[in-house]
């Protein structure tokens, strides 16, 4: 069965880029309607139904947030677009957002493509999409997105306590102590938290630092947390966790 794509980005290359790879990778996508800007893209919407819309961040007339945030309810899959590897990015992970850096890898869009065919979820995507617009509006990122193997929990990143590695998942402990298997790897966590808030003080940790009760030397050195855990910290990442300690 057909599905329907709008693009709405000011560069006339990049949507061509985007048409080309859907015209040789993805025969049942039909595109149907694009724009260069957030004012002419509202109106191409309100004209069309698209299934998936490819959407740029930064625009002449705008950003993909401002045309985002004067659409409700929305009844399509978003997948952004940006030659920026800036604050959007991060907002992007922090809410669980497909996004495609520029130029585009064709690999990486039928990827996207296939993942936003599957999640038909409208008020789950209305709902990532409304904090991604707050956070940009706020310039911060208060608030995670986790992926698990029920779907998506949101929760305050102030309510973590640590996050435990357990291979390409990872365990997201929880102030009241609640515990998530969210489907995200350590790295990935270190990269979107903030620091020195979170720190990284063993190959397997990421600890909530405003949770350490105490730093100890004995056997190779551990962290005790407030709520009595202890975490083991490397020699290699003592100096570095000591100093996130100290903010």
């Amino acid at each position: 069965m057909n599905f329907n794509i709008a693009i709405i980005d000011d560069e006339p290359a990049a949507r061509g880029v985007i048409r080309n790879i859907l015209s040789e990778n993805c025969p049942l996508a039909v595109v149907v309607g694009e724009a260069e800007g957030v004012a002419e893209g509202l109106a191409m919407l309100q004209r069309e139904r698209p299934d998936i819309l490819f959407l740029d961040v930064e625009m002449d007339d705008g950003t993909g947030f401002d045309l985002l945030d004067q659409i409700s309810p929305l009844e399509f899959n978003v997948i952004f677009t940006t030659a920026y590897d800036d604050f959007a990015i991060k907002a992007f992970r922090y809410n669980a957002i497909d996004y495609l850096l520029k130029p585009v890898h064709p690999d990486e869009l039928i990827a996207a493509v296939q993942k936003a065919q599957q999640n038909t979820n409208y008020q789950l995507i209305q709902r990532q999409i409304d904090n991604l617009i707050n956070a940009n509006s706020e310039k911060s990122l208060h608030r995670i997105v986790l992926p698990t193997g029920d779907g998506l929990v949101f929760i305050q990143t102030k309510d973590i306590l640590r996050i435990e590695s357990l291979g390409n998942f990872a365990y997201v402990y929880l102030v009241n102590g609640d515990r998530i298997l969210a489907s995200r790897n350590l790295h990935d966590f270190e990269e979107m938290l903030p620091v020195p808030a979170f720190s990284r003080p063993h190959q397997s940790h990421i600890i909530n630092t405003t949770f350490v009760k105490k730093f100890f030397k004995d056997d190779g050195g551990y962290a005790l947390l407030t709520n009595g855990v202890k975490i083991p910290v490397s020699r290699r990442n003592k100096d570095k966790f000591l100093e996130a300690l100290r903010g």
